[in-house]
């Protein structure tokens, strides 16, 4: 009787360090699993600052401008009207920029919760998974053709600005 007993204890804690190794590996795979949506988020949050800091400067550069304007004194006014329209074009691009990159921070952290989900409920949604992942890849994409278009701009208006200067 009693090595029935002994057995069955030794059995009860084999099993349980099966359990205890069983949970540890699915926390790991869930560590994993997580670097890739933190990796991108903080990422992305560089580009989001970059892209607000130029947001920022289109901006109090264009109030720069329109107080110089209502100054009616002010020389090169007509430049300062054209580099004025190229700032709010530019500022709606930087708009849409930050919007996209919006758009990635949050179906990247979407991912996580999904994860926990997927691993607590033992429910397979890869796919949606897959879909907030490519989501968000493309919103970088995007937000990057629109900081794009700004540089451009920028450019468009530095001529408007320096014309004489440049050769």
């Amino acid at each position: 009787m009693s090595k029935v007993f002994v057995i069955t204890i030794e059995i009860s804690n084999f099993t349980k360090k099966i359990i205890d190794m069983e949970s540890t590996r699915i926390f790991i795979q869930f560590l994993q699993s997580s670097i890739t949506p933190v990796a991108l988020i903080s990422g992305v949050g560089l580009l989001l600052l970059t892209i607000t800091n130029r947001f920022g400067r289109t901006i109090d550069r264009t109030r720069h401008l329109v107080a110089e304007l209502d100054n009616h004194t002010v020389q090169r006014r007509s430049e300062k009207i054209n580099e004025i329209q190229i700032l709010f074009q530019r500022s709606k691009y930087l708009r849409s920029s930050i919007a996209a990159i919006t758009v990635s921070v949050i179906t990247s952290s979407l991912i996580i919760p999904l994860l926990v989900f997927m691993i607590f409920f033992s429910y397979d949604l890869r796919w949606v998974g897959y879909i907030l992942f490519m989501v968000s890849v493309l919103s970088i994409l995007i937000s990057a053709i629109y900081f794009f278009m700004d540089v451009l701009l920028s450019l468009k208006a530095l001529r408007l600005e320096a014309n004489e200067y440049i050769q």
